[in-house]
C-alpha cells in the first residue's frame, strides 16, 4: 500500500521552487484609476444607476483597492 504522508511536504516544496524561480512582476499602469477622468459621460445613454454592497465585501479590507480604514475597521480593532 502506498503511503501519502509526505505529499503535502512535496507539494509545498514544488510551490516554493516555482515561486522562487518566477521573476517579480509590476503593474503596467497605476493600480487605482484616476478619479478625475470618471464621469457620467463614461457610460452609455440610458444607463441606470444603482448601488449595493455588503459588509462582507468591504469591511476588513483596509489598504486594499485604494481604500483606507473605515469607522467600523477602527472600532473593531479597538474593541475586538
Amino acid at each position: 500500500m502506498v503511503r501519502f504522508e509526505n505529499v503535502p511536504l512535496l507539494l509545498g516544496l514544488v510551490l516554493v521552487i516555482t515561486l522562487a524561480g518566477a521573476p517579480p512582476t509590476k503593474a503596467a499602469g497605476p493600480v487605482c484609476r484616476d478619479a478625475e477622468k470618471f464621469s457620467r459621460a463614461s457610460f452609455p445613454e440610458g444607463f441606470l444607476w444603482g448601488t449595493a454592497t455588503a459588509a462582507f465585501q468591504v469591511e476588513g479590507a483596509v489598504d486594499e483597492g485604494c481604500r483606507g480604514p473605515s469607522m467600523w475597521d477602527t472600532f473593531t480593532k479597538k474593541y475586538p
